[in-house]
């Protein structure tokens, strides 16, 4: 068993672009979007331990403490992070051998597209590999992010990524150039299978996007060309779903981040805005994109 612990971080997303391109045999949509990591992030602190003797045998045996959770964070083996950790466990042979702790520090908020639960897995299962002495390869990594989630397998890549397939066909990209990034969460969010429904129903279909094309138009793109390029398949689809995303959409001319509700624009937060930040659940500005989010972690 390895000593020591382990801290890492565990970044928020938005969409930069996101198309939608149908519904597959498996259920899953296929996608094709660009995901940006941000300075907004949860902490982990991540340790090997002795098995707890409760713990069935053969069990993987993974502790989580949540330290200032907001509303809606799952806690015990529900957690995606737990899930994460005991899933390193088994596949690295270790679950019969030493427990797991995982202290988590959430500062993403929860249900509003951001995928704090899916990076705060990314990070387990780097971090938890690392600490066993990195027994599993990057191709099992991403298998165990697959299954634990469609944006999983992109925060073990961080930074700058073109995401196929349901999501979880990650392409590093030459990052855009840097700017801020103001985001919003209104007090209420958005249901992901509703707007997918309501997208379903009236989506028209485009042709795929010209993947070269949008993979040089992103390299080292400013703020303006940025929201140029901006798509969102499920935008509209949001709006009809819930009529206060709309309106406040109206309001302040934001963009939609994946199904939502969180709204992001480039640039700090402007006067215009100061109103709506002060109702929101989170108005924050991200620093820097392409300096934000890389996989990272340090020994305590």
């Amino acid at each position: 068993m390895s000593g020591g612990v382990l801290l890492v971080s565990a970044p928020a997303k938005i969409n930069l672009y996101l198309r939608v391109l149908g519904r597959r045999p498996d259920g899953f949509h296929e996608l094709v979007t660009v995901l940006q990591a941000l300075g907004l992030s949860d902490d982990l602190e991540l340790a090997l331990r002795a098995r707890d003797p409760a713990v069935a045998p053969g069990a993987p045996d993974v502790r989580l403490v949540l330290e200032a959770a907001p509303p809606g964070v799952p806690a015990g083996a529900g957690n995606l992070a737990a899930r994460a950790g005991a899933a390193v466990l088994a596949r690295a042979g270790a679950a019969g051998d030493v427990g797991l702790d995982v202290r988590l520090w959430k500062r993403i908020p929860a249900g509003g597209g951001l995928a704090g639960g899916s990076s705060d897995a990314a990070a387990v299962l780097r971090g938890a590999n690392r600490l066993l002495g990195d027994p599993l390869d990057e191709a099992a990594l991403r298998g165990l992010a697959a299954d634990l989630g469609s944006d999983v397998a992109f925060f073990l890549v961080g930074g700058s990524a073109l995401c196929t397939g349901r999501g979880e066909v990650v392409e590093p990209l030459e990052p855009p150039a840097g700017c801020e990034v103001t985001l919003v969460m209104p007090p209420f969010g958005t249901s992901t299978a509703a707007v997918y429904a309501a997208w379903a129903g009236h989506a028209v279909r485009a042709p795929p996007p010209d993947l070269p094309r949008l993979r040089a138009a992103l390299a080292d793109a400013d703020a303006a060309a940025l929201q140029a390029l901006f798509v969102n398949d499920l935008q509209a689809a949001a709006r009809t779903v819930e009529p206060r995303l709309a309106a406040l959409q109206d309001r302040t001319r934001l963009n939609l981040s994946g199904s939502g509700s969180t709204l992001f624009g480039y640039g700090p937060r402007t006067p215009d805005l100061q109103g709506t930040c002060e109702s929101a659940s989170i108005c924050w500005t991200a620093f820097r994109p392409e300096n934000a989010g890389k996989p990272g972690s340090r020994h305590a």
